[in-house]
């Protein structure tokens, strides 16, 4: 059984991010998901880049893996041109089909097939951004 997200303010997550030893790269994929959520998409990305560097730091590949692929629908979701949106989406598309498993987009963030998020992330429902600043547009997700 997954225990509850129990520290749930984004921000307060984004600020623990900056220690090393108390925030893991779960702990903040999490947080980043929360935020994404939300519609908080600065957050999510700040998040997301310091999970990110987490995970590397200690070698988790395919924890990184997951990370990277919900950047990218994190990427989607903010409010791209059609055709930068198409060609994301599919590149989210062949990512997750290379998965076994990964993070729900919906809390708890329980691990799931891949192949279910696979047929549902698109439909899947995400708050709308907090303001009109907050988008993600222009960074790349690798």
């Amino acid at each position: 059984m997954t225990r509850p997200f129990v520290l749930d303010s984004t921000q307060l997550w984004v600020h623990l991010s900056r220690l090393p030893l108390v925030a893991s790269g779960r702990s903040l994929h999490r947080a980043a998901l929360q935020a994404l959520t939300r519609g908080r998409l600065e957050e999510a990305w700040t998040l997301f880049e310091r999970g990110a560097a987490r995970y590397r730091a200690q070698l988790q590949i395919e924890p990184l893996a997951r990370l990277r692929v919900h950047q990218l629908i994190a990427r989607v979701r903010a409010g791209l041109s059609h055709h930068e949106e198409s060609a994301l989406a599919l590149e989210v598309d062949r990512r997750l089909a290379r998965l076994e498993r990964i993070e729900s987009l919906e809390p708890p963030f329980e691990l799931v097939d891949a192949r279910r998020l696979l047929a549902t992330w698109q439909s899947s429902p995400m708050a709308a951004p907090e303001s009109p600043t907050d988008r993600i547009e222009g960074r790349a997700a690798a």
